[in-house]
C-alpha cells in the first residue's frame, strides 16, 4: 500500500505555510512606500525591506541549529506570535527607526520559521513521498506570492497602511491559533536525551553545500528575472510585461507536484536536467523576445523546471541530513537568500555593461554553473552507490 501523503497534520502545515508567506508579501511591496509616507527619504526607503533580507540571510545558519535543539513547533509558534506582533507594530510606529527594529526581528524570525516549517514538513513526510510531498508544500509560497501583493497593495490604497497591516495580524493570529495544534516537531537532540557541543560543523552541513550552491544559482537568475524583465520589456516596448509571473505561478501549482513524483520514483538526477535545460531556454527566450507570448512562454517554461527540482532537492537535503534537517533546511534556504540578494547586483552590472539586449544572454554562464554542480553530484551519487 502506498504511503499515505494528505494527511491531517501534513495539511495543517501547509495552511499555516500560506497564512505566512501571505502576511508576508502583503507588507514586502508596500514597506518602502510606507516608509516614504511617514516622511523618509526616497534614498532610505529601501532600508526597511533591505533591513529584513539582511537579518533573514545571517540569521539562517543559527536557524538551522535552533530547529534541531529547541524543537520545530516550539519555534514555528513563536515566530507566528512575532510576525502577529510585529505587523501590529507597522501598524503604530513612531519613527523609523523603530521601524527598523521591528523589521529586524521579522526578519530574524521569519527565517527561523522558514528553516523549522520546512524541517518539520519533511520529517512528517512519508520518505517514499517526501519530493510530492515538499512540492506541495511549495505551492503555498506560490499562493502567497501571487495573492499577497495584490491583496496588500489594494488595502494600502483604499483603506490605508493601518487597516492593511492590522488585516496582516489578523492573519498571522489564525497562522498562531492553528499552529498551536500542529502535532509533532520536537528536537531530534531531546528524543536522543543529548545536545552535543557546538562547534562550526554544527551550523552547516558539508553534504547539502552542493545543493545549496545549484539553489543560488537558479535562485540568482530568478531574481534577475523578477528585477529587470519589467524594465527590459518597456526598452522594447513590450506591454504587459508582468503577466510573466500570473503564468509561471499558475504553471508551477502544476509542475511541482508532478516533478516531484518523478523524483521519488526516479530518483532526484531526473529533475536536474530539465531544470539545466529548461532555465536556458528561458534565458533565450527572455533575451530574444519582442513580443509577449515570447515572454509568456518562457514563463511557464521556466515552471517546468525549477519548480520540480527545488522541492526535489529540499526533499535530497533531508536525506543527506536525517538526523539534522533543520541544519539541511537551513543549507536550502541559505542558498536561496544568497541567490536572491547578489543576483540584482549582478544584473544591474550587467546592464549597464551589456545593455538590455545581453542582459539574459549573460546570465547564462550561471546556468551552466549549476549544471557543473549537478555533474558532480551524478558522480557523487554513482560513486556511493557503486
Amino acid at each position: 500500500m502506498q504511503d499515505k501523503l494528505w494527511t491531517k497534520g501534513f495539511i495543517l502545515l501547509i495552511a499555516v505555510q500560506t497564512v505566512d508567506m501571505l502576511t508576508y508579501y502583503m507588507v514586502a511591496p508596500v514597506i518602502a512606500k510606507y516608509a516614504i509616507e511617514q516622511g523618509v527619504v526616497v534614498a532610505l526607503s529601501g532600508l526597511a525591506a533591505t533591513m529584513f533580507a539582511v537579518v533573514s540571510v545571517v540569521a539562517r545558519p543559527v536557524s538551522g541549529v535552533l530547529s534541531d535543539r529547541m524543537g520545530r513547533k516550539r519555534i514555528v509558534v513563536a515566530a507566528l506570535a512575532v510576525s502577529c506582533l510585529a505587523q501590529i507594530g507597522y501598524a503604530f510606529v513612531p519613527s523609523f527607526e523603530l521601524l527598523l527594529a521591528l523589521r529586524a526581528v521579522h526578519g530574524l524570525f521569519y527565517a527561523l520559521f522558514g528553516t523549522a516549517i520546512s524541517a518539520m514538513t519533511v520529517d512528517s513526510l512519508p520518505e517514499s513521498r517526501r519530493s510530492e510531498g515538499m512540492g506541495w508544500f511549495g505551492t503555498a509560497y506560490v499562493f502567497g506570492a501571487v495573492a499577497g501583493p495584490a491583496l496588500g497593495v489594494y488595502l494600502s490604497d483604499e483603506f490605508g497602511f493601518r487597516v492593511m497591516f492590522l488585516t496582516a495580524a489578523a492573519l498571522a493570529a489564525i497562522g498562531f491559533v492553528m499552529g498551536l495544534f500542529l502535532e509533532g516537531g520536537e528536537s531530534p537532540a531531546s528524543r536522543e536525551g543529548e545536545r552535543p557541543h557546538l562547534s562550526l560543523g554544527s551550523f552547516i552541513s558539508v553534504r547539502c553545500i552542493p545543493y545549496a550552491l545549484f539553489v543560488c544559482f537558479i535562485f540568482a537568475i530568478w531574481s534577475v528575472i523578477t528585477t529587470y524583465i519589467v524594465i527590459v520589456a518597456d526598452a522594447r516596448g513590450i506591454v504587459g510585461a508582468a503577466a510573466f509571473f500570473a503564468v509561471n505561478s499558475a504553471a508551477l501549482f502544476v509542475t511541482r507536484p508532478f516533478w516531484g513524483k518523478m523524483a521519488d520514483k526516479h530518483g532526484i538526477q531526473v529533475t536536474f536536467v530539465p531544470a539545466i535545460v529548461f532555465e536556458a531556454i528561458t534565458l533565450v527566450l527572455l533575451a530574444v523576445s519582442q513580443q509577449l507570448w515570447l515572454i509568456l512562454l518562457a514563463g511557464f517554461i521556466k515552471a517546468g523546471g525549477t519548480g520540480g527540482v527545488l522541492p526535489a532537492i529540499q526533499a535530497q537535503c533531508a536525506k543527506e541530513e536525517p538526523e539534522r534537517t533543520g541544519v539541511a533546511m537551513s543549507m536550502y534556504y541559505l542558498g536561496g537568500d544568497i541567490g536572491y540578494t547578489i543576483g540584482p547586483l549582478i544584473g544591474g552590472m550587467l546592464l549597464d555593461a551589456v545593455g538590455e539586449g545581453g542582459l539574459f544572454w549573460a546570465m547564462l554562464p550561471l546556468d551552466a554553473l549549476a549544471g557543473l554542480v549537478f555533474v558532480y553530484l551524478a558522480f557523487r551519487m554513482r560513486k556511493e552507490r557503486a
